[in-house]
């Protein structure tokens, strides 16, 4: 596969700016480490929101069979993926498969795998996936930990989940000096994932937070805890957030409201 190389880095974030400039509620969720069950979650919260009348779309970048868009299609045939979209193989229309008249969703496992640099073509296609939805959630691959895709770097909301194991607070930290050193990114969302109690959570934000500011100087907002299986409650905080003002995207942090991760859920999931 050839890959689409960049000019130069002013380049990436002109069009980056392009992007974000227009208001797109794109948030990505991603962790250090794999959490299971973030596939259950993910999938319940965006057609719980569906089912409330926001128009969500699902950009799944994990593979078939275990991902969030296969518990969503459930017996429907996976379609095309956005990478064939943009080498004009099929339409956007073409490759979005509707579930219900609120929510579709959109393969996106061979684009994030692929590595391909923002270009004006992926630009152009986000903007026109924002035109159509509300919110647009990418569930980050589970297996490229270490990373986060060109398509999650472009969300004005990223997501780390924090595991509550004795050594999350240093995966976690690892994973947001890679994205502040090498992406810019300067602004974190923080969920805490695991069996623990709120004082707990904060705690443990408290303690990243600490290290990130004194050694990499980026900014971190707590969302809350997330305790293991409840679909609609983190689809009730990110209505929550829908409803709120577009605020400035030159701060990311400032789109924590959206996903105010503050719930309890089952025994088997976890938030991503």
């Amino acid at each position: 596969m050839s890959s689409i190389k960049m000019d130069a880095h002013d380049q990436a974030a002109g069009l980056r700016r392009l992007f974000t400039s227009r208001g797109a509620q794109l948030v990505a969720l991603t962790s250090a480490v794999s959490i299971p069950g973030r596939s259950q979650l993910v999938a319940g919260a965006a057609f719980n929101l569906a089912t409330r009348g926001r128009r969500v779309l699902l950009l799944d970048e994990n593979p078939a069979p275990r991902n969030a868009s296969s518990l969503l299609l459930e017996s429907m045939r996976a379609g095309a993926d956005l990478l064939q979209v943009i080498r004009g193989e099929v339409s956007l229309a073409q490759a979005t498969l509707r579930i219900n008249r609120n929510l579709a969703v959109l393969g996106v496992d061979r684009l994030a795998n692929a590595e391909l640099p923002l270009t004006r073509r992926l630009a152009d296609l986000l903007q026109q996936i924002e035109d159509g939805y509300e919110l647009v959630i990418v569930d980050c691959s589970a297996s490229r930990t270490n990373q986060v895709s060109t398509l999650g770097l472009q969300a004005r909301g990223l997501v780390v989940a924090v595991t509550a194991a004795s050594n999350g607070i240093m995966q976690a930290y690892a994973q947001i000096k890679r994205l502040a050193q090498f992406h810019h990114r300067e602004h974190f969302q923080i969920v805490v994932t695991g069996k623990v109690g709120r004082d707990e959570a904060r705690v443990i934000f408290n303690n990243l937070r600490k290290v990130a500011d004194e050694h990499l100087g980026v900014q971190l907002a707590y969302l809350g805890l997330v305790n293991p299986g409840r679909a609609e409650m983190l689809a009730d905080l990110l209505d929550t957030g829908l409803s709120m003002p577009v605020m400035n995207l030159g701060n990311v942090s400032e789109l924590a409201s959206t996903l105010g991760f503050g719930m309890g859920m089952g025994p088997q999931n976890s938030v991503v």
